[in-house]
């Protein structure tokens, strides 16, 4: 979690995935690929999802695991291939508050760093989930990625 500053708590999170850009920004936007590791749940990844990819375009995920659903909507700001990716992000879990969500794709040699910034989180509870959902959320990206899945 970084500062606060006068829209909330702000999350922001950092990993370097051994793939090209243009890989994992395919998995952020391709709903064929978004089941296959959007989940904060630890485990078997089951999602649903669905995307209108363009700007002021809507996507939708429901992510599940026993016992638990998370539903989460909203709309694609910004969309510059393979580098950055900008979205609204609303949900039970944001207390139905519109937050935004900025993925940037930074290429490193073999590797590409992502850096996942959440802003206008209501609460710093709520800041607190979204730091540990996104921590396991990009923890199954890199597993998607790996040279032992499938991809």
């Amino acid at each position: 979690m970084v500062p606060a500053d006068a829209a909330g708590p702000i999350v922001q999170v950092r990993r370097r995935v051994r793939a090209r850009a243009e890989q994992i920004f395919d998995l952020w936007t391709k709903p064929d690929l978004m089941v296959r590791w959007m989940s904060p749940y630890p485990g078997t990844v089951d999602c649903k999802a669905s995307c209108d990819l363009r700007p002021g375009g809507a996507f939708s995920l429901v992510m599940s695991s026993p016992g638990s659903i998370r539903e989460v909507s909203g709309t694609y700001l910004e969309i510059d291939r393979p580098h950055k990716l900008v979205f609204t992000w609303i949900g039970p879990l944001t207390n139905n508050v519109n937050t935004r969500v900025t993925v940037e794709l930074n290429p490193r040699g073999d590797e590409t760093e992502l850096v996942l910034t959440h802003e206008r989180l209501p609460t710093t509870a709520i800041c607190e989930g979204h730091t540990r959902g996104w921590g396991i959320i990009l923890d199954h990206l890199a597993d998607t990625l790996s040279p032992a899945s499938a991809w």
